[in-house]
């Protein structure tokens, strides 16, 4: 793949960088050098795709990855108090104010609810994520269902200002 290409296809899915930065990385400026390194990882992994998947997918595992040893190494977990987003409503009709509650919710999760969630609302089957978690179809299909639940709760006790 030559540099070209490569560009092409990180503006292309630019989108899945950014979604899992704000999902997992709270300040702006640890976002912007995170993605900078995510590009630069992609860029000297590009050898190691392989086209067994989409570039999309081998990019939001690079990037979940690059992320998550950059937080093991910071040993630096933030944690997004659900307490700021009392107040606020709950409808059938998502707003911005309720898709930043969601992802409040999701961000405190921890690193492998907050993997299985994200993908799955990033429509991978659960198939793929199982693969990807290395855990049965089963097994996830339980996990999942628990998360759903825990994020409904925590956005029923917000509306609610519990």
């Amino acid at each position: 793949m030559d540099e070209k290409e490569f560009l092409q296809l990180i503006n292309t899915h630019q989108g899945t960088i950014f979604h899992l930065l704000k999902l997992y990385v709270s300040d702006a400026t640890d976002r912007d050098d995170l993605k900078q390194e995510i590009v630069l990882q992609a860029w000297k992994s590009r050898d190691k795709f392989r086209q067994e998947s989409s570039f999309n997918t081998w990019l939001y595992k690079l990037s979940l990855y690059t992320i998550l040893t950059s937080k093991r190494k910071q040993q630096k977990i933030s944690q997004v108090n659900l307490e700021e987003a009392e107040g606020l409503a709950y409808t059938d009709k998502p707003d911005q104010e309720q898709v930043e509650l969601l992802y409040r919710c999701i961000s405190v999760l921890d690193d492998l609810n907050k993997t299985i969630i994200t993908m799955h609302l990033d429509g991978f089957s659960n198939a793929e994520i199982a693969v990807f978690m290395g855990v049965t179809v089963n097994n996830l299909t339980v996990k999942l269902h628990r998360i759903k639940e825990k994020i409904t709760n925590n956005l029923k006790a917000t509306a609610h200002g519990d």
